[in-house]
């Protein structure tokens, strides 16, 4: 395996395997996941209607790195996700190894003026980001039956990063899509800074600016910034985080962006009940777009992957705060009788900001979703997770939406997660 994974990264950053010397302070991991899953009445919420789905989805990630030079470190990703259980055996396609796709391959130098440089193909963000995240996208599947729902995304960009005393700051240059003609340019490009500060537990603060630019060839290029700030720590013995934004930017010509997002959690971890039992909750709200013909006042996420509830995130594909109002409640308990078992619950009311649509055909709320899941951890490594979700259409939704239908729509799955 060792040798497999140092062939790819090699291949994948110098083109060939000539020097083994390169792979000095070789490291690798990797994780496997498969995600089985069902669902009934996904497109329609009609009962009478033959439309469940059901498959499984695969995906093997593999990680390297090691000293490619003093202070050069390589780290490359290779990721195969292209296929679900049932299709035809595939060949190697044109630009991989093995049908492995290189979501990352980049270097990384260190102290290099002070800070760190990554170059190259990127993950960015972190899971659950309300403004930016590439990489693999995890809990909840998307999973629709007829395509592998388990995507890797990376950036290909420069990102450095400094840290000094309770100081973090990073920046980011990344380009989005690059377009076949050379002039004149209509390339999406990202970029941004970040800075946090750990001021103490009770308080740890941060901000953001990105914008993302597209060129434009007749006319004027359109930006999407999004400027924010954040909050967390621990008080009490409660766990809070807070996150505000506000879009600015041109989104053509006479049209600006001036939505804004709020974001808030909660979450209790003193009790027990006969094991461990852990709270939560959280608030979202993401301004919607009213009528006006010079502003967009959706608030717009870059590449969100605030992705909330089992069904309406995962399944559907209900992707950021966009014209959202919406809360959830829940718990874990891990039971003394069975340490590796995590139980967990979670109830759902998504609703609009704004009112969409004109009477009768309108709507204010998409409805409710209630999910259950149970993690047995069998050790560091290996991991099961069962799940199930229920989501129940809003009746002014189904009206406007789906024809009047509004049967519960339902997945339920289990996933296997072995990290090596």
């Amino acid at each position: 395996m060792k040798k497999v994974i140092g062939m790819l990264a090699l291949v994948a950053l110098v083109g060939n395997i000539a020097n083994a010397e390169l792979l000095k302070n070789f490291k690798y991991d990797g994780k496997i996941t498969i995600n089985a899953a069902t669902t009934n009445n996904e497109l329609d919420a009609n009962s009478d209607a033959k439309d469940n789905t059901s498959g499984v989805d695969p995906r093997v990630e593999l990680n390297a790195s090691f000293d490619l030079a003093a202070d050069v470190e390589a780290m490359v990703s290779a990721v195969k996700c292209t296929r679900q259980y049932g299709d035809g055996s595939e060949t190697v396609a044109a630009g991989t190894a093995d049908g492995f796709a290189m979501e990352q391959a980049y270097l990384n130098l260190k102290g290099v003026l002070g800070f760190d440089h990554k170059v190259g193909r990127q993950y960015y963000g972190n899971e659950g980001d309300l403004i930016v995240y590439y990489g693999p996208r995890n809990m909840p599947y998307a999973f629709g039956g007829v395509s592998n729902g388990l995507g890797v995304t990376g950036l290909d960009g420069y990102t450095g990063w400094y840290n000094t005393g309770k100081w973090s700051i990073h920046g980011l240059l990344g380009k989005v899509t690059n377009a076949a003609a050379v002039q004149p340019d209509t390339d999406t490009n990202l970029s941004g800074v970040g800075a946090k500060y750990d001021l103490m537990e009770q308080v740890k603060l941060a901000a953001y600016v990105y914008e993302q630019k597209t060129n434009v060839a007749a006319s004027a290029d359109l930006t999407l910034d999004v400027v924010g700030v954040k909050a967390n720590g621990n008080f009490k013995g409660f766990d809070y985080s807070a996150e505000l934004a506000k879009n600015y930017g041109r989104k053509a010509v006479g049209v600006t962006y001036t939505g804004t997002g709020f974001k808030a959690n909660l979450a209790y971890n003193g009790l027990e009940l006969a094991g461990k039992l852990h709270l939560m909750g959280e608030f979202v709200m993401g301004s919607g777009d009213k009528t006006s013909a010079s502003k967009d006042e959706g608030f717009t996420a870059i590449v969100s992957d605030y992705r909330p509830g089992i069904v309406f995130g995962g399944v559907s594909g209900m992707t950021g705060i966009n014209n959202l109002t919406a809360f959830n409640v829940g718990a874990n308990w891990m039971p003394t009788a069975a340490e590796k078992l995590t139980v967990g619950a979670k109830a759902y009311m998504f609703g609009t900001t704004e009112t969409v649509g004109a009477a009768p055909n309108d709507y204010d709320a998409y409805g409710n979703e209630f999910d259950v899941t149970a993690n047995w951890q069998h050790n560091e490594n290996v991991g099961l997770l069962a799940y199930y979700g229920a989501f129940m259409v809003d009746s002014d939704y189904s009206d406007a939406v789906l024809g009047g239908k509004d049967d519960m729509i339902s997945t339920l799955g289990l996933a296997l997660n072995v990290k090596f």
